[in-house]
């Protein structure tokens, strides 16, 4: 039995025992009801269960080995332990099912189950996660991961706006705190001088350009060359552009400004794909969705991301990785003021999120009262780096 919707679905299976008898005397194997079911997909009971099983079918941009591509590892393989087995991710290489941009969509029309990307390519489908993108808001990463699903999941407006858009959130979480790549050392806004900053998002290139720095647009994977031929002079990143994209090689200054968390990654399902699974699978996925949100997705994060500074640590590349002091943050912050903050508040509501200006008082509350001492990984590693 397929679990439709009236769409077509890639990869949710759903076989009963009834089904597996049917394949059966059609001359399926004898391997316990895990035959091929519809093109990849697997279906059949696993563990001694009769319930059904369900693959979920991902398209995903987030690299493997990457912190990123850990936080979503972590809830698919929590999916198949605490199923036996029962509900399954077929994680499909980056980008092979739809590319990064597209992956929103690809998850509302039905092309994927499950999608993770960055919700700024789409930001007209997510003004309510996109609060993140405004910089020197957020120094803590699970307070933002927890804050954005609390305030997501209880807040009206914000629920309306998934309603609208035919998508449900999985979870939402920081890509790494803000930290920049340079040939030279740079110490507060006045070292920006002419240099060509490769800089993304929606709101932190004009947190540069207000300060006089010149922006530079430059794909991901583009960088390494841009930088090489002198497109760009430095870099606003996290810990995967030195590390992932081999940056370190040809920037061998780094440093945090103190600008925070800018943007996030995703994980989204198609409402219908789950409304359609099975009641103990639902409960399974919101059990696991709720330990992701509280604490888990980022203690994967943090492993990752201490595996990164070990080897920016170890390289002879680079001279130093350092943190601006209290009063250089300011300025830049001080010069910025709540210009952004009411740019996005605008920039929300035209997009659906109705009271936006509500909705950012209860993410900074939700903030404020996090209680979350953990330290950020990029945090820690700064203190290695000045421990040296």
């Amino acid at each position: 039995m397929n679990i439709t919707t009236g769409r077509r679905r890639l990869g949710l299976v759903s076989v009963t025992a009834a089904a597996a008898l049917v394949l059966a005397a059609c001359g399926g194997t004898d391997d316990g009801g895990n035959g091929d079911a519809t093109g990849g997909s697997t279906g059949g009971s696993t563990g001694g269960s009769s319930g059904e099983s369900v693959t979920l079918n991902l398209a995903t941009m987030a690299i493997e080995t990457t912190p990123n591509g850990k936080v979503s590892q972590w809830f698919f393989d929590e999916l198949e332990s605490r199923s036996d087995g029962r509900l399954t991710v077929d994680v499909t290489p980056p980008e092979s099912i739809c590319k990064g941009p597209e992956i929103a969509e690809c998850v509302r029309d039905g092309r994927a189950d499950l999608g993770v990307s960055i919700p700024d390519y789409t930001p007209q489908l997510f003004p309510t996660t996109s609060i993140v993108t405004v910089p020197f808001l957020a120094e803590n990463q699970q307070a933002v991961m927890k804050a954005l699903w609390d305030v997501n999941t209880s807040n009206a407006d914000a629920q309306a706006v998934w309603d609208n858009n035919g998508i449900e959130l999985v979870g939402a979480w920081p890509v790494g705190r803000l930290v920049m790549g340079s040939k030279d050392e740079v110490r507060n806004i006045n070292d920006f001088g002419a240099t060509r900053w490769r800089v993304t998002g929606p709101y932190l290139p004009r947190a540069f350009q207000d300060v006089g720095a010149n922006v530079v647009a430059l794909p991901a994977a583009e960088t390494y060359e841009g930088v090489e031929r002198g497109g760009a002079d430095a870099v606003a990143w996290t810990l995967d552009g030195a590390v992932d994209y081999k940056l370190m090689e040809q920037l061998p200054y780094w440093t945090d400004p103190g600008v925070g968390h800018y943007t996030t990654f995703s994980m989204w399902i198609n409402p219908d794909v789950y409304a359609g699974l099975p009641d103990d699978l639902r409960a399974i996925f919101d059990e696991v969705r709720e330990e992701f949100n509280n604490g888990q997705g980022m203690a994967q994060y943090g492993d990752a991301a201490a595996g990164q500074c070990t080897t920016m640590f170890d390289s002879d590349r680079i001279e130093q990785f350092t943190r601006w002091d209290d009063a250089a943050t300011a300025e830049w912050s001080d010069a910025i003021g709540d210009s952004l903050q009411a740019e996005w508040v605008t920039a929300a509501e035209e997009q659906g999120l109705a009271n936006a200006q509500s909705y950012l008082d209860e993410y900074l509350a939700a903030l404020e009262s996090s209680g979350d001492d953990t330290v950020d990984p990029v945090i820690a590693c700064v203190d290695q780096f000045q421990d040296r």
